[in-house]
């Protein structure tokens, strides 16, 4: 009879047939020698490396910031500084010290270093022939006089320091070397960090179509060897014009439009040109005035905003249909202003006009005035009702954003506005605390609300021409509190009707400002630049700009054309997955016990995230 069939078990699994014993050996169950076991982990480290590889080739690679044409969205070799005299943190670019030039200069100056030091210690020698000892003699008084290859090559690599740095928000200029007047070196409170570390996803553009304002690594076309990393802002069939630091497309001869960025590019594009968390005590004590003013005209009886903490934050209650506006000067003290101010004098404050000043950069470059503007906030309502406007002045024009506290409603107000205003419901309303950040950027407006924008009931862009917006030009009129147009030396303001505010950690802001450049020139920082530009792209051509316009070699200077090929793209930026360590130096103690323990040194979690 044929063998008994094994029965289903409790749980599914067959119970054991007769005959059948569970300590039956198994092939498994085999003595292995050692020899085996180094082998099955030699293959294994093999296979790993082996997908490494092939995730590196076809998924993702990581790539290091070389340079700051990017900056400040991407860091290349930089220091990080803290302003010593209102405490603003910003960065600025040292990438030629780690530059080819540098490298070979530094290769020089240790062999010769090292041959003084072989010729002092050969001196000491007392058996050498006298005429060698005069020779060698004569080798090291040349090699460590004033004017020696020596004291050349320290004066060239000296100058590839940035020997100073001028801060953004009070305009404070911190020297960054120390001289012992032989040897010029950085001062060890200020040390350089290499750039950025990002993870850029190689198969992203298999799958969908590059976009505009996607951050992008290339082939660079005039050295297929090096990897680029520029932002996209021209597509395949367009023709790219760049006009009054905007970008500018059109099709098939169309009238250009402008290029506008969605709302996550917008906010990360930004640029801050003041901050009231940070004030200068210096400027404060020598009479300089404050950036925000009460706008009310002298001697007026109506309500005013008044500041409590230097100017950090500023409050109004307003009752009834009464109205107060504080307004935005830009009041940057120059190298003489400081001057003045060290030697106890009170400087002549003037605003100036906003422009495309980046700290970042180490060279000086010719000033472009920015109309693109946005002002950010931390609003606080302390009544239930009232009306709170936000103003933004470009080339005379003011564009408005009201926001009704009774209910939330917002409107908005450019200046060729109709009586049917673009609407939104926001969540400001009644007694509370907002986060809230009005622009005018690309030709539209903009209001975000604690991060999130708000969504209107019709467009928000606001139309022009190219030759209307290359033929702005900024109102600069001598501007005093209580005028009724302010212009662009007074281009931001907030006005309170019938509300009881507070606002606080004030900012002002703009947009990237790209500059016509088409070649450099003879000078450091010298940028040949045209009113209008036009560059026309064919298939499978992309035009790529730096977030960094003035220290960036891009689309527009490039001598074997002004394209990127598709088959040059590499892929999409995807993360910042690790900034410069932080130092030990700067970390925070931690107490064990009677021992104070520090890290050598821990990842900048602020700078780690998406790239925008």
């Amino acid at each position: 009879m044929p063998p008994e069939k094994p029965r289903p078990g409790p749980a599914g699994r067959p119970v054991m047939a007769p005959g059948d014993r569970r300590d039956k050996p198994r092939p498994t169950d085999t003595v292995r020698s050692p020899l085996a076991y180094g082998r099955e982990t030699i293959e294994s480290i093999v296979v790993a490396f082996t997908l490494a590889l092939l995730f590196r080739a076809f998924e993702a690679e990581a790539f290091v910031i070389p340079t700051g044409s990017m900056a400040p969205t991407l860091m290349g070799r930089h220091k990080d500084l803290v302003c010593t005299e209102c405490g603003r943190d910003f960065r600025v670019g040292c990438s030629a010290e780690e530059d080819d030039q540098s490298q070979s200069l530094r290769t020089e100056q240790a062999r010769l270093e090292r041959e003084l030091e072989g010729l002092q210690a050969r001196l000491g020698d007392a058996g050498i022939p006298p005429e060698v000892r005069e020779a060698t003699r004569r080798r090291v008084d040349v090699l460590a006089s004033d004017h020696g290859p020596l004291a050349q090559l320290r004066s060239r690599l000296a100058g590839k320091m940035v020997a100073a740095a001028r801060c953004p928000n009070c305009g404070r200029t911190m020297r960054l070397v120390e001289s012992d007047g032989i040897r010029t070196q950085y001062d060890p409170r200020y040390p350089s960090f290499n750039g950025d570390r990002i993870l850029v996803s190689k198969f992203a553009y298999d799958f969908s179509e590059p976009s505009r304002w996607d951050v992008v690594v290339f082939k660079y076309p005039e050295d297929a060897k090096t990897n680029y990393i520029k932002r996209l802002v021209g597509l395949p069939g367009e023709t790219v014009s760049i006009s009054a630091g905007d970008i500018w497309t059109s099709r098939g001869g169309e009238a250009p439009v402008i290029a506008r960025k969605p709302p996550a590019k917008l906010l990360a594009m930004l640029q801050c040109v003041h901050d009231t968390r940070f004030t200068a005590p210096g400027l404060t004590k020598a009479g300089w005035p404050p950036t925000w003013v009460d706008w009310s005209a002298p001697g007026s009886s109506a309500a005013a905003w008044q500041t409590g903490d230097d100017g950090r934050s500023y409050s109004v209650a307003t009752s009834g249909t009464g109205s107060a506006t504080l307004r935005y000067r830009h009041l940057i003290p120059s190298a003489e202003d400081w001057a003045a101010v060290e030697k106890g004098e009170t400087p002549s404050a003037r605003p100036r006009l906003i422009d495309d000043f980046q700290p970042y950069n180490a060279i000086a470059t010719r000033p472009h005035w920015v109309g693109d503007l946005a002002v950010e906030c931390r609003l606080e309502s302390l009544a239930p009702a009232g009306t709170v406007s936000l103003d933004l002045v470009e080339a005379g024009r003011a564009h408005r954003c009201t926001i009704d506290l009774a209910d939330g409603s917002a409107r908005l107000f450019p200046p060729d506005a109709a009586a049917d205003a673009p609407r939104a419901r926001t969540p400001v309303r009644g007694r509370g605390t907002w986060r809230i950040l009005f622009a005018n950027v690309d030709d539209e407006l903009t209001l975000f609300v604690d991060g999130r924008p708000m969504p209107f009931d019709r467009a928000t862009a606001w139309s022009r021409s190219i030759e209307e917006a290359g033929a702005a030009q900024p109102d600069d009129r001598p501007v005093t509190p209580g005028d009724a147009e302010p212009g662009d030396l007074a281009p931001v303001g907030i006005t309170a009707t019938g509300a009881d505010l507070r606002v606080a950690d004030l900012r002002v802001l703009r947009d990237v400002y790209y500059i016509g450049a088409l070649d450099v020139g003879r000078r450091p920082g010298e940028l040949i630049e045209r009113d209008r530009l036009e560059f026309p792209l064919g298939a499978d051509q992309f035009f790529v700009l730096g977030d960094n316009s003035a220290a960036s070699k891009d689309s527009r200077m490039w001598l074997t054309g002004h394209h990127v090929d598709r088959e040059l793209l590499i892929g999409k930026a995807l993360v910042i997955f690790w900034p410069h360590a932080v130092p030990a130096s700067w970390s925070v103690p931690v107490k064990i016990g009677g021992m104070e323990l520090r890290l050598p040194s821990w990842p900048n979690f602020a700078r780690m995230g998406f790239v925008r």
